[in-house]
């Protein structure tokens, strides 16, 4: 039971595998495997239990294959034969078109082997007719195949190659979506026919082409059978051109090949054009020897084209050899074959279809030019109804431009002055972000510059308090007359007013600093040490935050290039962008450590994990390469939660914020995206989601 449904199933993969929408059904051609043809018990078993006809009828054209893939005994072509007829008279009675299309095309084949060449050429064309009609492109494929086979048994090769030609375009229509079917069915639906019909009609220059094509071809898909059929091609062709060493060598490969894949027909095709070789090299009982195989051969395959080849060609080396009476038996022999393939009245019949095809070809060009001409008419009145609607709404549309022309200048005027007024708002309302943007950043600086100026201060104080003290004494030790006590005093509170002096400067620094970053660009470049600008902006930043929050705590690392000296720029520009930067790393390193790390999921989670905040302000100088100066890198770095992906692309456009509404202008990355740019660098960020992101600045050296 096992082996029954093993069977069904594989008949149902040849049979309806690879469905195409076509009512001559699936897209194979009842095409079946050696294993299935090895196995026809199983087949009549198969037979016996179908209850349903088209089933049947699928199985009688495969048992018809399946006897006719035996190539032994005449017996075997008979078995065929019958359930071809079968399978026929079954499809007719129940009107199953797939099924008389199969078993038509299985009946041409037999027909065909056994000489009856009209009656092939006849069921032929007729599916030929029903595969165009329903535009079935692999059938039309195939049924061209067998129009080749047909005409090249009746030695009429012009229209072998006439055949072959016409799936060349098929082929490569678009109707195999694969590059390996275009590959293999190049190589069956023309190549190796065009190759044989070339080198019957001695245009051998053509047929070694596309005989070399079709072996490279077989050769990437290591199918036995096309090597054999290839290189039994190349050996024929290489022995008319006089390359005997390499016909030898290709007809050795060819029965290699061919008894690989059983095809005894290719074996008798090569013992001929052996024995043809070994006459040429005048070695007559080599060339006895493999005639008389080839002869052996052909007779076991009942194929009396062959047979006459074979019979005509000993006939003519007996005749050489004055072996008179041997020579008159394969005479006799040629002559019964020629009679029983080309008599008169099969002569006449293949004629009086070669008309009618080539009447109905003309009939059918005739109603395409019939039908391109009923197009063409129909496009041109098409045309000029179009044309007429066209001028008819343009006037109409004309009219109405006309009538509406005053009104819709007075409204356009209107509108030129509402968005003028409103162009003037807009750009007033963007100087005040802008505006805004920097009194923002202004305020990040506030806390941080009060707590700089505090520790100068302290100092000055405390030193103020010590020198009054320090006069004071001073003044005792005067009225005592102690002049050496006096000296170390004044010497003391020398030393505590250069310690005033040096704080005092330091503030004085600091309120710089603040007011150089309140005030507009002066867009004048002096040479600045970005390190200590960068160091200066990241304590500021730190010192601001810790005073607003309290409970704000971070690790600022640093790691400066001291080989980089002072470089070109603005300093109040590129502060302002430092400053953004580093207060933006400071905020997601505090919204990680409150909020926790991201989720897969998006979301965050509450587990700290022993969360260091960091943040890493690094320089660098990258020397020149690849065409460009020598450049400076800022970077800063921080471990917070990252920018995810979706949103990275928009990071420097304005008004973009990741930030709860009233906690950032969405102006800060913009802002410093435009003033990197205006000193020639670029900008660049480097994120991971859940681990930080890191911002590089990169500015002209």
């Amino acid at each position: 039971m096992k082996k029954c449904l093993l069977f069904i199933l594989l008949i149902n993969f040849f049979v309806f595998g690879q469905a195409q929408t076509s009512p001559l059904g699936p897209k194979y051609v009842y095409y079946i495997g050696p294993r299935i043809s090895k196995n026809i018990d199983s087949l009549h078993q198969l037979l016996l239990q179908a209850k349903i006809d088209s089933t049947r009828i699928n199985l009688l054209i495969i048992l018809s294959q399946a006897y006719l893939n035996q190539q032994n005994y005449q017996q075997n072509r008979d078995s065929s034969f019958w359930y071809a007829q079968q399978a026929m008279g079954l499809s007719q009675k129940i009107n199953f078109l797939k099924g008389q299309f199969g078993a038509r095309t299985q009946l041409a084949y037999l027909f065909k082997d056994a000489g009856n060449y009209s009656t092939a050429l006849q069921l032929a064309l007729t599916n030929l007719q029903l595969s165009e009609q329903y535009k079935d492109t692999l059938r039309i494929i195939y049924i061209n195949r067998l129009l080749c086979d047909i005409y090249s048994e009746m030695n009429d090769f012009v229209k072998e190659l006439e055949y072959a030609r016409k799936n060349k375009p098929l082929v490569h229509s678009g109707f195999f979506k694969k590059e390996s079917d275009i590959t293999n069915y190049s190589r069956i639906g023309y190549i190796t026919l065009m190759a044989g019909a070339f080198e019957k009609l001695n245009q051998l220059d053509s047929a070694l082409y596309y005989y070399q094509l079709s072996y490279k071809i077989s050769l990437s898909l290591k199918r036995n059978e096309s090597l054999a059929v290839a290189t039994v091609g190349l050996a024929a062709t290489f022995y008319k051109t006089g390359f005997y060493n390499e016909a030898f060598s290709y007809y050795r490969m060819a029965i290699s090949y061919a008894n690989l894949s059983d095809r005894k027909d290719i074996i008798a095709d090569c013992y001929l054009g052996l024995a043809k070789l070994f006459q040429q090299k005048d070695q007559m009982d080599s060339s006895f020897f493999y005639g008389m195989l080839s002869l052996g051969a052909d007779q076991r395959l009942k194929s009396p084209d062959r047979e006459l080849e074979t019979a005509s060609f000993l006939n003519k080396l007996y005749a050489g050899e004055n072996q008179m009476d041997s020579a008159y038996k394969y005479l006799a022999m040629a002559d019964a074959f020629r009679d029983s393939l080309f008599n008169q009245e099969k002569l006449r019949q293949v004629q009086n279809i070669n008309i009618n095809e080539a009447l109905r070809e003309r009939q059918l060009e005739e109603a395409k030019r019939e039908a391109r001409r009923q197009y063409e008419t129909k496009v041109k009145i098409y045309t000029l109804v179009a044309g007429l609607t066209v001028l008819l709404l343009i006037a109409f549309i004309l009219y109405l431009n006309n009538r509406q022309k005053q009104k819709a200048n007075l409204l356009l005027t209107q509108q030129k002055e509402k968005i003028e007024s409103t162009l003037s708002e807009l750009k007033a309302t963007q100087a005040q972000l802008i505006q805004s943007e920097k009194m923002a950043s202004l305020g990040e600086l506030t806390a941080g510059i009060a707590h700089e100026i505090q520790n100068p201060l302290n100092f000055v104080n405390n030193f103020s308090e010590v020198n009054s003290e320090l006069i004071t004494e001073m003044k005792h030790e005067i009225d005592k007359g102690n002049l050496d006590e006096v000296k170390v005093i004044a010497n003391d509170i020398d030393e505590n007013e250069q310690k005033i002096i040096f704080h005092g400067k330091r503030a004085d620094a600091i309120v710089k600093g603040m007011l150089q970053h309140s005030r507009s660009s002066s867009g004048v470049k002096e040479p600045t040490d970005i390190n200590a600008l960068a160091d200066e902006y990241l304590r500021l930043a730190y010192h601001g935050l810790r005073a607003k929050d309290k409970s704000f705590n971070a690790t600022m690392k640093t790691d400066f290039d001291e080989t980089i000296g002072n470089i070109n720029i603005i300093p109040q520009d590129i502060g302002r962008v430092i400053l953004n930067l580093i207060t933006n790393a400071f905020y997601a390193v505090t919204e990680k450590k409150k909020n926790g790390p991201l989720t897969p999921e998006g979301g965050t989670e509450n587990s700290q994990n022993e969360y260091d905040p960091t943040v890493i302000v690094t320089t660098s100088l990258n020397p020149p390469s690849g065409g460009r100066g020598a450049e400076v890198l800022i970077s800063v770095k921080d471990n917070g939660n990252g920018i995810p992906q979706k949103v990275l692309d928009k990071i420097f456009q304005p008004f973009f914020t990741t930030k709860p509404t009233g906690q950032g202008t969405g102006l800060g990355l913009s802002l410093s995206y435009d003033i990197i740019k205006a000193h020639g660098g670029e900008m660049k960020v480097e994120t991971k989601e859940g681990e930080g992101a890191e911002f590089i600045i990169q500015l002209p050296a």
